[in-house]
C-alpha cells in the first residue's frame, strides 16, 4: 500500500489523514505510533526532524516548523480519491466564475454572487486571450466522520505545497519512519517539479512570449515562506531556467513593446516572460489602489508580454462566495450532472450574506433572519480576506456577539455557511513528560492544473 506523504506547518505534515480514512490506513497509522512507543525512536526522530529543518530553513521566529513526530498519512486509494474530487470541483468553480466576464443574466448573477468590485472588474477585463486565470489552487478541506468536506477555495498562488514536500523529505529519513517503511511503502507526493512544469506549460499556452521562459517569483513585501520561493528557483534553474525572487514594487515595464524587466544592484537588466504571483491581488490593491491599472505588471500581462500564474482572473473563484456559485440554484444550473453530486456531498451551503431570500437545501428561506436564528450551525466569513482574519463561529459566541458580528458584517461583504464538523486527529508529540498523543484539527487539499 503507498501512503503519498504531505505536510504542513501546523500539524507535522505527511499525507491527510482523518478519522474517515481507510481502515488499511488507520492500521498503519497505529503501527506507526507503537514503533516510537516500543522501539523507544521518538528522542531520536524528534532530534533529526528539528536537525533537518534547520539545515534547510523550515523555521518561523527561530522555531521548527513542526516537533510532530508523524506525518499525516494516506491510503492511494484515499489519496486518489481527494484528488479526484478536488479537482473536479476547481474545474466548475473556476468556469462558474469566469462568467462574471460575461453579459447576460448568469453574467449578471455570477458578478452579484462574488460581489465584484470596480477595480476587479477592471483588472479581470484586461485578461489577454491567452489567459488561464487559476493554475495552482488549493481547496481547504478535511475528511469529516462521514464524508470529504471543503469549506474554502484558495484560488490565487497558495503556499504550502513545496513545504509539504520539503517536510515529507525530511519525515523520510527519519529514524521512526525507517522501522515504518520496513513494512509500508511510502512516497512523497511531488511538488516543485509540478510547479515548475504549471509554470512552463503556461508560458507555451500563453504564446511563449519573449526569446524563453524567464522567470519572476513576485511577492508583495516580506514572506514568511521563503525558503519556497528559494526551492522553486533552484528547480527552474536545474532545468535551466533563469529565475529570480523580487518585489512587485522591482518590476519594471518598457513603454513602447510593455516587455517586462528587473533591473539588479549592478544595473544589469533581466526580462521577465513568467510572472508566478505570490503578491495577493487585495495587497496589491490596498498598496497601489487605482494606480494598478496602470503597474508594469499588469500591463506587460495584458498585452501578452508576459503570462501570470496566477492571473488577476483568479481572484474570481478565490471569493469566499465562489462556493455558493455550486449550490445556488440561479447558477448551479451551468454544473455537469458530476458537478452537481460532487457539490451536494462535498460542499457546505454557502451564501453571500444580505437582505433577500434564497434556498437552504431546496427550502425557501428569509436570509439574515434564518442567520440570526442558527447561530450556532453557522459561521460568518469576511469575502475577501484570508488567513482566519475576521471569522466568527457562531457556535464559540454568545446570542448577542453574533447579532452584533452579522449587522457588522451585513454593511460589509461576508459570507454565511453551514458548519463542518471538524474531526481532531491523534498525533504524538515528545515533551518534559516524554511522548504524548495530542489532539489536531488537519486540513488543506492541493489541486494543480
Amino acid at each position: 500500500m503507498v501512503f503519498p506523504c504531505h505536510s504542513g506547518a501546523t500539524d507535522g505534515g505527511g499525507a491527510m489523514g482523518t478519522p474517515a480514512q481507510s481502515d488499511t490506513a488507520q492500521v498503519a497509522i497505529d503501527w506507526f505510533h507503537r514503533i516510537l512507543v516500543e522501539r523507544d525512536v521518538a528522542e531520536a526522530t524528534r532530534r533529526w526532524l528539528i536537525q533537518q529543518q534547520r539545515a534547510v530553513g523550515l523555521q518561523m521566529e527561530g522555531r521548527p516548523l513542526t516537533e510532530i513526530l508523524r506525518p499525516r498519512l494516506i491510503s492511494r486509494d484515499d489519496h486518489e480519491r481527494v484528488c479526484s474530487v478536488a479537482s473536479l470541483l476547481a474545474g466548475a468553480l473556476q468556469r462558474l466564475a469566469k462568467y462574471a466576464l460575461s453579459d447576460g443574466e448568469l453574467g449578471d448573477q455570477v458578478r452579484q454572487i462574488l460581489a465584484l468590485n470596480r477595480m476587479e472588474l477592471a483588472l479581470t477585463g484586461m485578461s489577454p486571450p491567452a489567459d488561464e486565470g487559476s493554475l495552482h489552487s488549493r481547496l481547504d478541506g478535511f475528511f469529516t466522520v462521514d464524508r470529504l468536506a471543503f469549506v474554502e477555495y484558495n484560488a490565487h498562488s497558495p503556499v504550502g505545497p513545496l513545504t509539504q514536500e520539503a517536510l515529507a523529505e525530511i519525515f523520510l529519513g527519519a529514524p521512526a519512519m525507517q522501522v515504518f517503511i520496513d513494512h509500508y511503502r511510502v512516497e512523497a507526493s511531488p511538488a516543485r517539479q509540478q510547479m515548475a512544469d504549471c509554470l512552463l506549460r503556461a508560458w507555451s499556452a500563453g504564446g511563449m512570449p519573449g526569446d524563453g521562459p524567464r522567470v519572476a517569483i513576485v511577492e508583495c513585501g516580506e514572506s514568511q515562506f521563503g525558503w519556497e520561493f528559494d526551492m522553486l528557483r533552484a528547480e527552474l534553474r536545474r532545468q535551466g531556467v533563469p529565475a529570480v525572487i523580487c518585489s512587485v514594487d522591482d518590476l519594471r515595464c518598457g513603454r513602447e513593446r510593455e516587455d517586462l524587466y528587473i533591473d539588479d544592484v549592478q544595473g544589469h537588466r533581466h526580462p521577465i516572460t513568467i510572472v508566478y504571483r505570490r503578491a495577493v491581488l487585495n495587497d496589491l490593491l490596498s498598496r497601489y489602489g487605482s494606480a494598478l491599472i496602470d503597474h508594469p505588471l499588469t500591463r506587460a500581462w495584458s498585452s501578452g508580454t508576459c503570462v501570470m500564474i496566477n492571473s488577476f482572473s483568479a481572484h474570481l473563484p478565490n471569493k469566499k462566495s465562489a462556493f455558493a456559485l455550486l449550490t445556488d440554484p440561479r447558477t448551479s444550473e451551468a454544473l455537469s450532472p458530476q458537478e452537481v453530486a460532487a457539490a451536494e456531498q462535498h460542499v457546505p451551503w454557502t451564501r453571500l450574506l444580505g437582505p433577500g431570500r434564497t434556498t437552504y437545501h431546496g427550502e425557501a428561506i428569509d436570509l439574515l433572519p434564518f442567520a440570526c436564528a442558527h447561530r450556532e450551525n453557522l459561521v460568518l466569513k469576511p469575502n475577501d480576506d484570508y488567513g482566519g482574519h475576521g471569522v466568527v463561529c457562531g457556535w464559540q459566541v454568545d446570542h448577542d456577539d453574533w447579532q452584533r458580528a452579522l449587522a457588522r458584517a451585513v454593511n460589509d461583504s461576508y459570507v454565511i455557511q453551514e458548519r463542518v464538523m471538524m474531526p481532531k486527529v491523534r498525533y504524538p508529540t515528545l515533551t518534559e513528560d516524554g511522548l504524548t498523543f495530542e489532539n489536531y484539527c488537519v486540513m488543506r487539499y492541493r489541486s494543480l492544473r
